[in-house]
């Protein structure tokens, strides 16, 4: 079953994939995640989450990446 995944103060919503539905919680403040395909409404919310946090390693992986390499430039360019 598919799921709209919504989102109001921080909160994610999990509701069927219902376009007069989702357009009901879009007027009231809700906005728009994603779309998903789960079991359940607590399946689609922790599918949403596990997608989300997927790319954080490879992210502060290459943060950290670029920091090093400008320290690196700074300190042995100027010598």
């Amino acid at each position: 079953m598919d799921f709209y995944i919504l989102k109001k103060n921080n909160q994610l919503t999990a509701i069927p994939a219902e376009e007069s539905k989702c357009k009901e919680y879009l007027n009231s403040g809700y906005s728009y995640v994603n779309k998903v395909a789960a079991c359940t409404e607590t399946a689609a919310v922790e599918k949403q989450l596990s997608e989300t946090n997927r790319f954080q390693p490879l992210l502060i992986a290459i943060v950290l990446l670029v920091i090093v390499f400008t320290v690196f430039y700074i300190v042995f360019s100027f010598k």
